[in-house]
């Protein structure tokens, strides 16, 4: 192969995108990418609500059946129903502030970033609002029902051991993948926004 058939085929090739596609594709994909962190925000809501209100179910249910030795279980469950309202709370914030389809490019943007910044704060300080109320709701449970079991203490003392290590290294694996959204999924995000969001801004 010569240099003319080495001319010929670059000639050929696709133009590099470059910035002006970039933000044109950035454009096209935006309503896409809208709606499908909206349907996510909304699943993670809901479920989370659900779940909340089951688990305080069936702690207030125990709770119940212990009787009088049962009272803390009513701690554990207030906290799991304050996380639940947590949820329904997020649910009534976005749809108060979710825009019309047929609202400005620049406003839906500029409502994508304050969401995602939201979102972050959240996700980066879930151990403060998510998981330690969920931690003490489970301690709580977990250590009235062991008291009163009918077992020897040696028996309490391993299930208060293996509960303990359980808890740890779910919570563990909460928060580490609430951090790799955050630095995957949330920050990539932004910065498009942004980058969008100062294109729309600045003179054409």
């Amino acid at each position: 192969m010569n240099w003319d058939d080495l001319k010929t085929i670059w000639n050929r090739q696709n133009l590099p995108a470059g910035p002006a596609a970039d933000l044109a594709a950035l454009e096209r994909g935006f309503e896409t990418k809208r709606r499908r962190l909206a349907r996510g925000l909304f699943r993670r809501d809901i479920v989370e609500a659900a779940a909340g209100l089951f688990v305080s179910g069936v702690f207030a249910y125990t709770g119940w059946q212990m009787g009088q030795m049962g009272w803390p279980i009513g701690l554990a469950v207030v906290l799991m129903l304050g996380l639940t309202g947590f949820f329904i709370r997020e649910r009534v914030r976005a749809h108060r502030l979710r825009l019309d389809a047929d609202a400005p490019l620049l406003a839906k943007i500029e409502a994508d970033l304050a969401e995602l910044r939201h979102q972050r704060r959240l996700l980066l300080s879930v151990g403060k609002w998510y998981l330690a109320p969920c931690i003490a709701a489970a301690v709580i449970f977990g250590g009235t029902t062991m008291v009163h079991a009918p077992i020897v203490l040696s028996a309490k003392l391993l299930a208060g051991v293996i509960m303990l290590l359980v808890l740890a290294l779910t919570c563990w694996g909460v928060w580490a993948l609430n951090r790799r959204a955050v630095r995957k999924q949330l920050e990539p995000r932004l910065e498009e926004l942004e980058k969008l969001h100062q294109a729309l801004l600045s003179p054409s």
